[in-house]
């Protein structure tokens, strides 16, 4: 018989540098910093996880060993006594405090220091994800120009960030398990489904079909001479092949992949006059499935795995059908004996600004499990909530779907 899925519901806590001197912070944007009482409404679903956040930028923005606890000691108690196992992240979307950043050589001793503090202060905490989707981190600072650096098509930021951010994991989770006796890895990325729909970008969608899962691949330590991707970090990407020796010395693999999936994850890419054109899939061809891709990258990884970040911008109809479908998904893997471990609903108090990825300020709300509610009003139970509910009664998908079309 297939593990029992765990559902998790977790806040969008994203502390994001979007350029030398902004910053856009979610969990004050959203309200959820200030209310305490946020941490009875995700109890109050009878979820068995949370992926919650002790940042870097906000807990320690100066030495690591004057980080201020006093948040986190309130929220990581409560949800103990509560019954909800905190995952800690310690950086999502961000690059550390202004003395440092992603392309800082220093960066992963930086970051490796403020995770022992961190453990230290909560030996109890089992699960870790000590970075959020290091590769989609990279890619919008150093390929897209969204976020600080702001590199556009800077291959060789984006290698150096990515190795940054591999290293700093792993050395920080060694500075946990100094602390944590069985401390589990838990890493989360975003999941892409990349078509090509003409031969001319056959060769850079192979590439990025393969960047996919780089993040992962260099902290089990597979990224050698022999991998795929070897000579373009080394080469392309400038990265000294000694730095890479060091991420292999210090590998491990994840115990669990959390693979974060949008209405948007699904690309497809032509050619034009005006060069290669990249669009959602979704727009293109209609409803779309990660099936396909997570078969694929579990048979490349081996890992055990879930979908980690479920959430749709739309009406609660929307979001309870793509949530709904998201269940069905898994229940196929599981049912095809893979080792699917967990459901997480994302954004359990609503996104600011998202449709621009933060680098506007123009007070756009997307509800989530519960709606946006800000720093001064109390967020309200939606649709979500009630399906969340049922799904963490162990609910079946056939008996979800009955209640969805009530």
């Amino acid at each position: 018989m297939p593990a029992p899925l765990e559902i998790w519901a977790s806040p969008e806590p994203t502390v994001a540098r979007v350029d030398r001197t902004t910053y856009r912070d979610q969990l004050a944007e959203t309200g959820h910093e200030v209310r305490d009482g946020d941490i009875d409404l995700l109890a109050s679903l009878g979820i068995s996880a949370t992926r919650y956040p002790v940042l870097w930028e906000k807990t320690a923005p100066g030495d690591p060993r004057d980080a201020d606890f006093s948040w986190a000691e309130r929220r990581l108690g409560a949800l103990r006594t509560r019954g909800v196992e905190p995952i800690v992240t310690l950086l999502h979307h961000g690059s550390g405090p202004a003395e440092t950043s992603l392309l800082d050589p220093q960066f992963p001793e930086k970051f490796a220091a403020y995770a022992g503090v961190v453990a230290a202060a909560f030996p109890w905490v089992r699960r870790w994800t000590p970075i959020n989707e290091p590769l989609t981190t990279a890619r919008f600072s150093t390929l897209y120009g969204v976020w600080y650096p702001n590199r556009i098509d800077d291959d060789e930021a984006f290698g150096h960030a990515l190795v940054n951010e591999a290293l700093a994991m792993l050395l920080g989770m060694e500075a946990i398990g100094a602390h944590v006796s069985g401390a589990a890895f838990v890493i989360t990325e975003d999941l892409q489904g990349i078509t090509a729909l003409e031969p001319s970008v056959n060769e850079f969608a192979a590439h990025l079909r393969l960047r996919m899962s780089l993040s992962i691949e260099l902290v089990m330590g597979r990224v050698d001479g022999g991998h795929e991707l070897y000579p373009y970090l080394t080469e392309r990407c400038g990265v000294a092949p000694a730095r890479l020796q060091r991420v292999r010395q210090h590998a491990r693999a994840p115990d669990l992949v959390g693979w974060n999936y949008y209405p948007n994850s699904d690309r497809v890419l032509w050619r034009n006059e005006q060069g290669r054109i990249d669009n959602e899939a979704a727009q293109l061809r209609g409803p779309i499935s990660p099936l396909p891709v997570l078969r694929a990258v579990h048979e490349r990884l081996g890992l055990p795995f879930g979908i980690s970040e479920v959430h749709a911008d739309g009406s609660e109809t929307e979001r309870v059908a793509w949530l709904a479908a998201r269940h069905h998904d898994l229940g196929v893997l599981s049912g095809e004996g893979l080792p699917v471990r967990m459901l997480g609903a994302w954004g359990a108090f609503g996104l600011a600004d998202w449709n621009s990825l933060l680098t506007r300020r123009e007070n756009y709300r997307e509800d989530g499990i519960f709606t946006f509610a800000g720093p001064l009003e109390t967020p309200r139970e939606t649709a979500v909530s009630a399906v969340l509910r049922r799904l963490a009664a162990g609910r079946s998908t056939g008996e979800l779907r009955r209640g969805v079309q009530r």
